[in-house]
């Protein structure tokens, strides 16, 4: 299995896994509701998300094995880019399509932005491997790749991420997470977690 960061190509197969490892996730559940056509409003999102942070020159990798991608991270830089013109409209018509999506969205954000460092840092918005591999090491590289490429980035602080499964946080705490805050989305809570970089 090998790490490495996602092309354009990539993403079809990437989105398929993650739509996949993100069946049962409490945060898209919330976001996207888990009513009929689900798994198609989650595969455009991460279509969505995976197409603007590639074309923004985002952390985006995948992790592929001996039958295809089996894995894939994506998140953002210290530089928040707007999104290019086309997927910024396509967003907009995506979320319109999704009745109580912007309130929930602002739900979302309120949470985030109580918890959220104030010094520059790396955002791991999105990890996901596929169900059949998890406990083969493939999320810990993933998350290292991820981890590894804020750290030598002379502006980040640190690496930030959201879960709402409580089974993630050993996960995340073995690799030097720790809590920031927690909120709630719905019935599941939202727990943020914050990775320092020390510098020397």
């Amino acid at each position: 299995m090998k790490v490495t960061a996602a092309s354009l190509s990539d993403i079809d197969e990437a989105v398929g896994c993650l739509a996949t490892a993100f069946a049962q996730d409490p945060i898209t559940g919330f976001l996207l509701q888990t009513s009929q056509g689900y798994r198609e409003r989650v595969t455009q999102f991460f279509s969505l998300l995976m197409r603007a942070r590639i074309a923004l020159k985002m952390p985006v990798f995948v992790a592929r094995g001996a039958r295809g991608i089996d894995g894939a991270t994506m998140g953002y830089s210290t530089v928040r880019s707007e999104w290019p013109t086309g997927l910024t409209e396509e967003w907009a018509r995506f979320e319109k399509a999704i009745p109580g999506l912007t309130d929930r969205m602002a739900i979302y954000d309120e949470v985030v932005t109580k918890f959220t460092p104030p010094a520059p840092h790396y955002y791991l918005g999105v990890i996901g491997t596929d169900p059949a591999l998890q406990g083969s090491g493939i999320g810990t590289q993933l998350l290292e790749s991820f981890c590894e490429v804020s750290a030598s980035d002379a502006l980040s602080s640190g690496v930030y991420l959201e879960t709402a499964q409580a089974s993630n946080l050993r996960f995340y705490e073995r690799a030097g997470f720790a809590e920031t805050g927690r909120g709630n989305l719905g019935d599941a809570t939202l727990w943020c977690m914050y990775l320092p970089h020390e510098r020397r």
